[in-house]
């Protein structure tokens, strides 16, 4: 991996291109691991672990040398989600009346909002309240410099190309760890693209992402399960020729989901995907 650009200690790393850029991004906002003072969560931390997209942003730290950006969260999701709208948040878990808007959407219902609140069935993340203050800090310490290197990263495309691509990384279960945890989300495929049905890409990109990954031998599948959640509806416009797709790894295919470890399937993924990337940055060049 080069030397990160924008480097916030245990918030996030910015990856800025390397050679001639394009206009292509990638962001990792799961795969964070620096777990704050602060967070002081009442369940066990081995039953929050699996909230982790563990090495996703070194399957994608390539990513610069093909003329792209790339931005690392280092923070887990467990703790405030960068994937997740302002309006995504339970109420109900903080302290007196929340005065901003907030949405009972899936997230929220499942306790996967904004903030977490349930680890699984058993396990919930607080024994308490939090308070409004501390939902504030994690917001703007956190959260808000997320959103900010998103829009820096997507604007200077924009302005400097009236276009824009951009990846968004994550991993998903196993079949074999989804049914351990009783998980309705089951992997159907290798790899699951997301465009929430088209609103988000252009079905050109798409399609091509999903034909350059099966030349690897990886099994694919388009808006199955998972479409894509607050980053690609943000950032993808397909009108204004601005196209965004969330990309969903099966971890068994680099990683013992258990022990949390990389397999020897991962140097063999991660050229992989280096292929694929090199793939996509030659298409991008061809449309310029």
């Amino acid at each position: 991996m080069p030397t990160p650009v924008v480097d916030v200690p245990g918030v996030l790393k910015r990856y800025d291109p390397e050679g001639d850029a394009i206009p292509l991004m990638f962001d990792s906002p799961h795969s964070g691991n620096v777990y704050p003072e602060d967070f002081a969560h009442s369940c066990p931390r081995d039953k929050i672990l699996w909230g982790e997209d563990a090495f996703v942003d070194e399957l994608f730290d390539h990513t610069p040398g093909h003329g792209a950006w790339f931005l690392a969260c280092q923070f887990p999701r467990t703790y405030i989600d960068p994937n997740r709208a302002l309006v995504d948040l339970d109420a109900a878990m903080i302290e007196g009346d929340w005065p901003d808007p907030v949405e009972v959407t899936e997230k929220p219902h499942r306790g996967i909002g904004l903030i977490w609140k349930r680890a699984d069935d058993e396990h919930v993340f607080y024994d308490r309240l939090l308070s409004q203050a501390d939902v504030r800090y994690r917001i703007a310490t956190y959260w808000r410099p997320y959103q900010d290197q998103m829009d820096h990263m997507a604007d200077t495309i924009r302005e400097r190309w009236g276009r824009r691509w951009h990846v968004n990384c994550h991993s998903m279960y196993s079949p074999a760890y989804a049914a351990r945890l009783n998980n309705p989300y089951m992997p159907s495929t290798d790899i699951i693209l997301g465009d929430r049905d088209g609103a988000t890409s252009g079905s050109e990109f798409t399609n091509l992402f999903a034909e350059f990954l099966i030349d690897e031998g990886l099994s694919v599948a388009i808006n199955d399960q998972f479409k894509g959640v607050e980053l690609v509806r943000r950032y993808g416009d397909p009108v204004r020729d601005c196209h965004s797709v969330q990309v969903e790894i099966d971890r068994g295919l680099y990683m013992d989901e258990w022990d949390i470890t990389r397999k020897p399937g991962f140097s063999v993924l991660h050229e992989s995907l280096n292929r694929v990337v090199g793939k996509l940055a030659d298409y991008i060049r061809s449309q310029l």
